[in-house]
């Protein structure tokens, strides 16, 4: 398994999410076709997320690169708002809820900073925390738990290289775990044990691609796929470039 094909997955799977909202909305697919297409793009953040870890990864040692795609996660999310806001709320400002990209934003924030404190891992966890907090604050998509997924993945991802496929296997069970146990308490407002797993069985069908992922994780092996230039660009710009379009078709259809 190749970063370009977990690329290729989320852009799909997130493809078919956001349109699913567009057509619902316009009441022209079926409920239960609705459902279907939700929970397809439940892919997509975590492949997302593992990539901007492992992104982060190749990056921290080249403090002017880190900088620039922390330039670029700020452009994304400027761009993406107005689309993001119209598409999820039906309105062009919605400052109550921010977009995904805002949460990739604080995520990758909290690893640049918490960098140079690696032996010392509380004062990390501390900024970890903080970033955390920011995405809880901002109320992005994900929120704290969306932080957490990349976090999780970064320690993963520093580990792993030497491991065999039951222990990916066993490390991306852990991080998967971590992050939608904490995303369904999170959900359930923090309440108690059971509340959270009343939260989970609630999710039902949206639980199931988050299972799939395990395995699928486990397989990277570190391998970029393809190098070309242009098919990078389509994918870091993938998202408001996509939510632009399904807006402008949205503005048409309910003309």
């Amino acid at each position: 398994m190749t970063a370009f094909v977990l690329k290729i997955i989320a852009v799909i799977t997130m493809l078919i999410d956001h349109t699913g909202i567009l057509l619902h909305d316009h009441k022209l697919i079926s409920g239960d076709l609705y459902i279907l297409m939700r929970t397809l793009g439940r892919f997509a953040f975590p492949i997302y997320a593992f990539l901007l870890a492992e992104g982060f990864r190749h990056l921290r040692n080249d403090p002017e690169r880190v900088k620039k795609h922390l330039v670029l996660l700020a452009a994304l999310a400027v761009f993406s708002e107005l689309p993001f806001d119209f598409l999820d709320h039906g309105t062009f400002v919605y400052p109550e809820y921010q977009s995904v990209i805002f949460t990739l934003l604080f995520s990758f924030l909290g690893l640049w900073l918490s960098e140079s404190y690696r032996v010392r891992p509380l004062l990390r966890c501390g900024i970890w925390l903080l970033a955390m907090a920011l995405a809880g604050f901002v109320n992005t998509d994900y929120g704290p738990a969306g932080v957490l997924m990349v976090l999780a993945s970064s320690v993963y991802l520093e580990r792993c290289e030497t491991w065999d496929y039951g222990g990916r296997f066993l490390g991306v069970l852990a991080v998967m775990c971590v992050y939608y146990g904490f995303y369904m308490w999170a959900r359930a407002d923090f309440g108690s044990p059971a509340a959270s797993w009343s939260m989970l069985r609630a999710m039902k069908w949206y639980n199931i691609p988050h299972a799939i992922l395990i395995p699928l994780l486990a397989a990277y092996h570190g391998g970029r796929g393809p190098k070309n230039r242009v098919l990078h660009r389509c994918y870091q710009w993938f998202y408001p470039a996509h939510l632009a379009i399904l807006c402008g078709i949205g503005l048409l259809l309910g003309q």
